[in-house]
């Protein structure tokens, strides 16, 4: 629209100034032709009374006759007819050369006609005023305006009208785009060749369509996938549970139970949201109670590989909008890396607390660090393993409205901070 505006206007500017300035130019054109007609004619009448007879007499009884802003001056000086303000500055310069002069001079336009007489010289002086030489440039100058204001606003109309032609349909296009986004993969987009829509909107409509029935198909197989492969997982998932019910200590019986009990949940999870249902909203935990859960599992495996494990939980009844099964996966992840990513013995530590009303925790270590800070993109390892566990910490974070950091310590080791919204 504002593309269209500013051209019809250029246009319009383009055109009205010249037919402006040709308005002015034929009014002036037209005053002097009449004013030159009007001294001629006086001329006419005045040159028999001056040749015949060059008394002023005779030219005044001549000069009865004349037309508004045309005297007669005869050699003396003697004046006929009604001088006008401005009027009479080129009679001199007529009388001395003895040819008609015209000029622009203050106050208007002006021509000095001489006429050589038997006694001498007269002339006869014509004036146009400013006010005739611009007679019916304003009215035309109005007029001109409004025919630019009235182009204008009809190239606006009829560009407003093109342009919802083609924008309608487009906002149709980034409407379904954005339902499509949302999660809506059943939207398409109304192609109707009989709109008088242009080739290339209905093509890429025709487009869209297609992609969303793709996404639609490869979504559809990739959940089927996913609910396979889970359901595969429960033969093995049995298999350990026996096995893990013939352990005759009690405690590792307990403990090895628990955790195919959460293997088997997740497995639940991982089959019910590839089947599209929706996961429940979670309910809220506490941060100190989980990690606390947490750290006796670790505490265990830190034991045997000898590393000194330091739990400092300052959280207290802090309460984070993660269920505990995913705060849980946090813990695990980040302390998973600790013992994946250094060697036996290496010391590490987990720290909960509060500041300005939002938790966090810390999982640092004495390790060799992180080499970069690609290791938090999706799928990027350095140690060869998926390269999903930090994406997932740093999702998990944002989707309460935190985020993570990651960053070497003082003196060598990694350091792991996550704050919950």
């Amino acid at each position: 629209m504002g593309l269209s505006l500013a051209t019809t206007v250029l246009v319009v500017i383009s055109l009205i100034i010249p037919l402006g300035l040709l308005v002015r130019r034929q009014a002036e054109d037209g005053a002097r032709v009449a004013t030159e007609r009007r001294a001629r004619s006086a001329a006419a009448l005045v040159a028999f009374a001056v040749t015949l007879d060059a008394s002023p007499q005779s030219v005044e009884s001549a000069a009865q006759t004349l037309a508004p802003g045309v005297i007669v001056v005869l050699a003396d000086g003697n004046v006929f007819g009604e001088v006008l303000p401005g009027q009479g500055s080129l009679v001199e310069a007529a009388l001395a050369e003895q040819a008609t002069i015209t000029a622009l001079v203050d106050g208007g336009w002006e021509i000095a006609l001489p006429i050589i007489g038997a006694e001498g010289i007269a002339v006869v002086d014509a004036f146009a005023t400013d006010a005739e030489l611009t007679d019916g440039v304003t009215e035309a100058s109005v007029l001109l305006a409004f025919l630019g204001l009235l182009l204008v606003g009809l190239a606006i109309w009829v560009a407003d009208r093109l342009g919802q032609r083609l924008v309608r349909p487009i906002r149709e296009l980034a409407g379904a785009a954005n339902l499509m986004s949302e999660g809506d993969l059943e939207t398409r987009v109304e192609i109707d060749s009989t709109r008088g829509l242009p080739a290339e909107i209905i093509e890429v409509g025709a487009a869209f369509n297609t992609l969303a029935v793709q996404l639609d198909q490869l979504l559809a197989e990739e959940r089927e996938a996913a609910a396979d492969l889970s359901h595969r997982l429960r033969t093995p998932l049995t298999s350990l549970r026996l096995q893990a019910e013939k352990i005759v200590d009690t405690t590792d019986r307990e403990d090895t139970l628990t955790q195919v009990d959460r293997l088997e949940a997740a497995i639940d999870r991982l089959i019910e949201i590839s089947r599209g249902k929706k996961a429940a909203v979670p309910e809220a935990c506490k941060l100190d109670v989980v990690v606390a859960d947490r750290a006796s599992f670790w505490m265990v495996l830190a034991e045997d590989q000898k590393r000194k494990f330091d739990l400092r939980l300052g959280a207290g009844s802090s309460e984070l909008g993660v269920s505990s099964e995913d705060l849980g996966v946090i813990v695990d992840t980040l302390v998973g890396n600790v013992f994946a990513h250094t060697s036996s013995g290496t010391q590490f530590s987990i720290t909960t607390g509060e500041s300005e009303n939002r938790p966090w925790i810390i999982v640092s270590d004495h390790g060799p660090g992180f080499a970069d800070q690609s290791m938090v993109v999706r799928g990027v390892s350095s140690r060869g393993s998926t390269g999903l566990g930090l994406d997932i910490v740093r999702r998990t974070a944002e989707l309460t409205g935190g985020h993570m950091d990651m960053n070497d310590r003082p003196g060598g080791g990694a350091v792991v901070q996550v704050w919950f919204g």
